[in-house]
């Protein structure tokens, strides 16, 4: 993120581009971490599951101070081995 900062949580967008298609990639399962130093990620600060939707998600967790922030997707919503993202955005 450049510098550090409190983060407490994230946006995520899931792709937009339509189609049957747009639905590969949603992410299902997933984690969220923040690190002062992008090596050492502890654990993490929120976990869920999204739903199977275009709409953004927001996740919310406990402030924690870092200038890394990362989303771990655990799963996809149609069991692919694969996810994507449109957007993502660390919350303060």
């Amino acid at each position: 993120m450049g510098a550090s900062y409190s983060v407490s949580g994230l946006r995520y967008l899931p792709r937009q581009d339509g189609g049957s298609g747009a639905v590969n990639g949603r992410i299902g399962q997933y984690e969220v971490y923040v690190s002062t130093d992008g090596t050492n990620w502890g654990t993490a600060v929120a976990t869920g599951a999204f739903a199977n939707g275009a709409s953004q998600k927001d996740v919310r967790s406990t402030a924690k101070t870092g200038q890394y922030s990362r989303l771990r997707a655990v799963s996809e919503v149609a069991g692919n081995p694969w996810t994507s993202a449109a957007e993502i955005y660390a919350l303060n």
